[in-house]
Formats: C-alpha cells, sequence, structure tokens
C-alpha cells in the first residue's frame, strides 16, 4: 500500500535484504489493486523509481477509476439486480465506500505478454494471466528457476475472479485459460503476492482449476431448481468455507460477484467438463528460503 504504514512496511523489508528505499530503481506491479501498485507512485515521487505495469491493467484501472464505476447509484443497481435484499444493502455500501483506488497515472514502461525486463544482472520475462484482473501478468526468471505470481497462484488462498474487468471479458474462462500458461514452469520456485514461496506448482494449478470447476458445477447443478432466480438466491444456497451466515460486507460482495461468474460461465458452450480436465495430486509446499 502507499500509506506511511505501507511504506515503512517497505523500508523493514528492504533493510532485511540489506538495502534501502535508495536502492529501488524500478517498481514492477502484477496488477492494479492497491496492495500491489499503491505504492509505486510514490517510489516514483520519493525515488524517481519507473513504475512498470501492463497496458491492458492501465485500461482496467482507468475503467475502474472512472466515475460510472465508482458512483453508489451504480453499485446500488447492481445489487438490484443481484436481488440483495434490502437489509444487507447498507452494510454493503459501507464496505463499497472503500479508499479510492490508487492510480500511479501511465505507468512510465507498459508491459504485455512476452515483454522482457532487464532489471540490472536479472532479466524478467512477462506472460499475461488474465483472471483476478483483466491485465495481470507474471513474471519469470528463468535463470534463477523463479515464478513471481502476483495473486493469479497463491499457495492455499483462492484468489476472487474478475475482480477488475474490461466490457467482454471472460474471467474465468481466462482463469484457466492463464493457469494452463503457466505450466512450463512448474518445476519453478512460486514467488507469490500472498503467504510464502512455495514449490508444486502443477500440484497447486490443479487444485486451483478443480476448485473453480466444483463451482461452477454446483451452480449449474442449482440451475434446474433456480433458473432465472436472482444471484442471491444462488449464492446463499452455495457452499461457503466460512459459512454463508459469516458472509459480511467486503466477503459477501466477493461471494456475489463470484457466483454471478459462475452462474455466467456455466451456462455457456465453453465450460469445460470437470471430469478428464485435471487430476488434483498432493498439495503446494513451502519453499525454503
Amino acid at each position: 500500500m502507499g500509506d506511511d504504514a505501507g511504506i515503512e512496511a517497505l523500508k523493514a523489508g528492504l533493510r532485511i535484504a540489506g538495502s534501502g528505499l535508495g536502492d529501488v530503481r524500478t517498481a514492477i506491479a502484477t496488477h492494479f489493486h492497491p496492495d500491489h501498485l499503491g505504492a509505486a507512485s510514490v517510489l516514483r515521487e520519493l525515488v524517481g523509481a519507473r513504475v512498470v505495469f501492463s497496458a491492458v491493467e492501465q485500461r482496467v484501472l482507468r475503467s475502474e477509476t472512472a466515475p460510472e464505476a465508482t458512483d453508489a447509484d451504480t453499485y446500488r443497481s447492481t445489487l438490484r439486480e443481484w436481488g440483495v435484499p434490502d437489509s444487507e444493502w447498507d452494510e454493503l455500501l459501507a464496505s463499497f465506500d472503500r479508499p479510492s483506488l490508487v492510480s500511479s497515472g501511465a505507468p512510465d514502461l507498459p508491459i504485455g505478454h512476452d515483454s522482457v525486463l532487464e532489471l540490472g544482472r536479472h532479466r524478467l520475462s512477462v506472460i499475461a494471466t488474465p483472471g483476478h484482473t483483466d491485465g495481470h501478468v507474471c513474471l519469470v526468471d528463468e535463470e534463477r528457476g523463479l515464478l513471481y505470481s502476483g495473486d493469479h497462484v497463491l499457495p492455499r488462498i483462492y484468489s476472487g475472479i474478475g475482480i477488475g474487468t474490461l466490457p467482454g471479458s471472460d474471467p474465468l474462462g481466462d482463469y484457466f485459460d492463464s493457469l494452463d500458461r503457466l505450466a512450463p514452469y512448474d518445476r519453478y520456485t512460486v514467488l507469490p503476492g500472498h503467504e510464502y514461496r512455495f514449490r508444486g506448482l502443477a500440484a497447486r494449478r490443479a487444485q486451483l482449476i478443480a476448485h473453480h470447476l466444483r463451482r461452477t458445477a454446483e451452480v449449474a447443478a442449482l440451475q434446474d431448481e433456480l433458473g432465472d432466480a436472482p444471484v442471491w438466491e444462488y449464492a446463499r444456497r452455495m457452499t461457503w468455507t466460512a459459512g454463508w451466515a459469516g458472509m459480511r460486507g467486503f466477503w459477501l460482495h466477493s461471494a456475489l460477484r463470484q457466483t454471478a461468474l459462475h452462474r455466467e460461465y456455466a451456462r455457456t458452450e465453453s465450460a469445460p467438463a470437470p471430469v478428464g480436465r485435471v487430476r488434483v495430486r498432493a498439495p503446494a509446499v513451502r519453499a525454503r528460503a
């Protein structure tokens, strides 16, 4: 994040690595969310770091920060479309009234799939991995066998899908394709945006695909009963780790958003069959630092 606490945490991390804020030359963001891009503009201002993120994500950020996207009336229309009971609106609207997304303006260096970044002695290749957001990217250090996975692949958490999209996109379909795109790096050590580094990418990719296919299958199984019922009716009948009663605020919004995406995906002919696509193997294991 770009607040004082975030910058202090960054300084502390750099000290552990034997560096300081003044050593930062480039700030690369895998996607636009504030916990990934938030400090970029601050680093640009403080130490002249160049800001790097994808050209697609720049379009997503522009769309997500447009007045119509941040207008509460627009969100009320979405809640109405989803069939959310009036009793839930105040809490959801309060969670919608979150700190504004940090805009770093245009990236100093816009990147895309197959871009190559030369960073001193190291070279990073860019892999487009839409799904979590439309412009999400992963970064590959082939020499050292490292994959910087952002929020695309985390060791335990199932990242939300479609949290930053452009009109006409297919977040779930894109996410499946993006997971397949990482197959050449299955033996690499994964450095995710949250939790801890790990090995076992092939197994984790299989788990992620299986998880979302199960979710889609769950929605599809409800369609015979619910038909064109609103998203709320589907979501409250689905299985959630924290339980439906535990869904409040942002987490309730996320559950509704994911349900809407899975329902749409289940209705498309492109939805892959759960049987035969993946085989879930041993879970990802923490890698030694």
